[in-house]
């Protein structure tokens, strides 16, 4: 009995033991990336405080910043959000988002109907939406369909990112690199900010008709966004598409993404529209880093406009002076510290 038992204890000491050294070498594999962390510091937020979700690709990533709309209107909010983000991995976050929260209000980018996404060529982007994202039924649901797609990949490798950057070892000094685990929590909740960027200028007749019809809906891209507001009208939580300003955006895609709100029963805001861009005086020269992004100070201009849109179309609450909400006030010391918010 006393053999059995040390055998027993001894295979649980080489199970601990192997199951740190796995997760010390992935986490030195595993390439830095604050898109995926900032996905992963998701999971820290208490159950049930978040007021409203964002999910799209790099506008609102570089674009929307929760904090500052806290700091402003007293609401939270968190971005799950990635660069070239998948229509799949959309899908997938705002579902997996939606078993930990219960938002008040879910915000959806709506640009991604136009374009369509090819997983043999985005692996990058894939994982830096994917690689934050604890094991889930809706991660393998996604990883699944990657790999139909492509061969090449892994379900295995997406699971367990060790098993795809091993071959960094070449890169890595031993003697000095820190295993460099997940993010566990956000200050930032999902804002990844562009700093400086060139100067831009709005194109020519931009944002008025041409009479040109607009490029059609991607079927994928639809389809996920379809079933994106299917799942939030099946939990009764209000939807906003949204569209943030790009130069690289027609007056008829703005019309047909209307059109299609229409269609679906739920509300659109284009911030490219004249009425919008008007109200919001966004400087093409200073508050743009590039054509499709805005930097940090067009960031946090444009989340205190959207944030009191919000604030009004949906009667979001105010959680400021709430001691259940302390440590959202910490974390905003800390944003102002490195972004200069006031």
């Amino acid at each position: 009995m006393k053999n059995k038992l040390k055998i027993i204890i001894r295979c649980i000491a080489f199970l601990l033991l192997f199951s740190m050294m796995f997760t010390n070498i992935s986490d030195m594999l595993r390439r830095a990336d604050d898109e995926i962390n900032e996905i992963h510091g998701f999971y820290s937020e208490a159950e049930n405080t978040i007021d409203v979700l964002y999910i799209g690709s790099s506008p609102v990533l570089r674009g929307i910043s929760p904090m500052a709309m806290y700091h402003e209107y007293g609401f939270t909010g968190y971005a799950r959000t990635s660069a070239l983000q998948a229509p799949s991995v959309s899908y997938g976050l705002l579902a997996e988002s939606l078993t930990y929260q219960e938002p008040e209000l879910v915000v959806l980018l709506a640009d991604s109907m136009f374009s369509s996404y090819d997983y043999k060529e985005r692996e990058g982007d894939l994982r830096r939406g994917l690689d934050g994202m604890k094991i889930s039924k809706y991660k393998y649901d996604i990883v699944t369909e990657i790999v139909k797609a492509d061969s090449r990949q892994t379900v295995l490798s997406y699971f367990f990112p060790l098993f795809r950057y091993h071959e960094r070892w070449k890169e890595i000094d031993w003697f000095k690199e820190m295993p460099n685990p997940l993010m566990e929590e956000s200050f930032k909740k999902g804002h990844v900010y562009f700093k400086g960027g060139e100067p831009q200028s709005f194109p020519e007749n931009f944002m008025e008709p041409t009479g040109i019809p607009a490029k059609i809906f991607d079927e994928n891209a639809r389809e996920y966004m379809e079933k994106s507001i299917a799942l939030c009208k099946e939990k009764d939580i209000p939807i906003l598409l949204i569209h943030l300003p790009k130069m690289s955006w027609s007056y008829e895609q703005s019309q047909a993404v209307e059109l299609f709100s229409m269609e679906m029963g739920v509300d659109y805001l284009d911030m490219d529209r004249e009425e919008v861009r008007s109200q919001l005086q966004l400087d093409p020269a200073t508050e743009y880093y590039d054509q499709g992004h805005m930097n940090l100070i067009g960031s946090l201009k444009l989340s205190q406009y959207l944030g009191g849109y919000l604030q009004e179309q949906y009667g979001l609450p105010d959680h400021r002076g709430n001691l259940d909400y302390m440590a959202w006030e910490e974390d905003l010391k800390i944003y102002k510290e490195f972004t200069g918010l006031r």
